[in-house]
């Protein structure tokens, strides 16, 4: 019997190409998957900076953002003293410290937990800046007085020392001369970190507005 081994060849031939182009095509999707991939992480930071809160003031003509998981409530504002007390206080808090404090975890007297505040202030006599830090009986102790540049404003910086450790940034509003206060209150360890996080936002993004 004459076997014909063309007729064989051909098919295993095409078998193999037939393989071939199948085995391919998982490759090529994984390329366009991983890809895909890196593109979607590229973008996330900016969807993240979209979700950021928004804090501004039209009466006080100011404006900065503060990080997604944290809230500002003027109801749980911080209390203050009658006595050379605050325009206004616009206390930043984490979510879980603000539904502890609306729920009743510290009445009865008990301190509020450090935290990020901003709060503006008069200056009828025009004080020079450290000169009203240090008649004000906002601050005890203060020291390392340094400059600082913030909202194209120069200021000063300072810590101080009360119930909490703190860090200040103080300047003026030069639409009003009014006095702007960002303090930082400190208790050590991780609370620190996250207050630090809000703390540095608001410095970086504080703007003045005109309208």
């Amino acid at each position: 019997m004459k076997v014909d081994y063309k007729l064989i060849v051909n098919p295993i031939l095409m078998g193999l190409v037939v393989v071939g182009a199948m085995s391919y095509k998982p490759v090529v999707a994984s390329s366009l998957t991983t890809k895909d991939e890196v593109r979607l992480e590229k973008s996330t930071p900016k969807t993240v900076a979209q979700s950021q809160g928004v804090y501004r003031s039209d009466r006080y003509k100011f404006r900065f953002t503060y990080p997604q998981d944290f809230v500002i409530d003027r109801n749980i504002s911080t209390p203050s003293n009658s006595v050379d007390s605050a325009l206004a206080t616009i206390d930043i808090w984490t979510k879980q410290h603000a539904q502890k404090i609306r729920a009743g975890a510290y009445e009865g007297g008990t301190e509020y937990p450090p935290n990020v505040n901003v709060r503006v202030y008069n200056n009828p006599k025009k004080l020079p800046l450290q000169n009203w830090v240090k008649q004000s009986n906002q601050f005890s102790q203060t020291r390392d007085f340094r400059t600082a540049r913030i909202a194209g404003q120069t200021g000063i910086k300072f810590q101080s020392d009360g119930l909490y450790a703190s860090e200040n940034v103080v300047f003026v509003n030069p639409r009003d001369s009014r006095i702007i206060v960002l303090t930082f209150s400190k208790i050590g360890g991780n609370h620190d970190v996250i207050y630090r996080r809000a703390y540095q936002q608001v410095i970086n993004s504080f703007a003045f507005v005109s309208r």
